[in-house]
């Protein structure tokens, strides 16, 4: 019986300190998810966790304006990154799609014909809601335009597309005005798109945040001079801004810039919610 009583309070002892020792590291989890979020926001400010984020979204949609998630769906202009999805919080709810018609960098490559293909695939008297931005990374060491991904040990670059135009971009004449070729089409496009803003970017105090900023107003520019027609849905949500990666074992951050929406009935818009 002694024996026992002993082993009981040695298991009890072990399981009090391994309670301490996950109490402890759970604060310094909170901490550093702190610091990570304080450091976002000083460049972004009022970006906020994704997934709440988009719990917040959906509510707001169906409270206010009575659409219901299963009859939205989601198309978005965001970068051809695997990461963009790996942590995708729109994934846990009956919300269909995505819909993608963005391409290296999160400029809408597909188009016209992409993106009235995506507003005819909309449920009949239902939503879409488009979301329009790149990503940038930030790592927990490395800081900006650069992440853990999981099952990586090495640190790598988010966006990697723009990061490698923003490389060629600080090198004297390694971009130059010329037509993309079809080789490597889209990153010539993200080139020379750098290259008209070039004193803007590497004025700025992070080159890498301005190019960001400056591909998601490009992007919202391209998908606004697209025509589309014959529509069927009711409602259409706008959301325009930038996707903040962080390292795999931490939450996303969505920044908003602005957010619209409008009565496709009616040709109207009902709100505009901006920074």
């Amino acid at each position: 019986m002694n024996f026992q009583r002993s082993a009981c309070c040695l298991v009890y002892i072990l399981f009090l300190a391994s309670c301490e020792s996950r109490t402890a590291s759970e604060r310094a989890s909170s901490a550093t998810k702190a610091s990570v979020r304080a450091a976002i926001n000083s460049k972004f400010e009022g970006a906020v966790p994704f997934d709440g984020y988009v719990d917040s979204l959906l509510f707001f949609l169906y409270a206010i304006h009575k659409i219901a998630p299963g009859k939205i769906l989601l198309g978005q202009s965001t970068c051809l990154d695997d990461v963009i999805n790996t942590k995708n919080p729109f994934a846990d709810h009956a919300i269909k799609g995505p819909f993608n018609f963005g391409g290296m960098g999160g400029l809408p490559f597909a188009g016209v014909s992409g993106i009235n293909a995506f507003a005819h695939h909309v449920p009949d008297s239902g939503a879409a809601v488009l979301f329009i931005g790149p990503h940038i990374g930030y790592s927990q060491n490395e800081g900006w335009g650069k992440i853990q991904r999981e099952g990586q040990i090495e640190t790598s670059d988010c966006c990697g597309a723009l990061a490698g135009a923003l490389e060629k971009l600080k090198k004297p004449g390694a971009i130059f005005t010329k037509e993309p070729d079809d080789i490597d089409y889209q990153e010539e496009v993200i080139e020379q798109l750098a290259l008209l803003h070039k004193d803007e970017i590497l004025s700025s105090t992070e080159p890498l945040i301005a190019l960001t900023k400056l591909i998601y107003k490009e992007a919202e520019r391209r998908v606004h001079n697209t025509p589309l027609n014959g529509l069927k849905f009711t409602h259409l949500i706008l959301i325009v801004g930038v996707i903040i990666n962080t390292d795999h074992n931490y939450p996303d951050y969505i920044w908003v810039d602005h957010m619209a929406i409008y009565d496709v009935e009616k040709g109207k818009t009902l709100q505009i919610m901006e920074q």
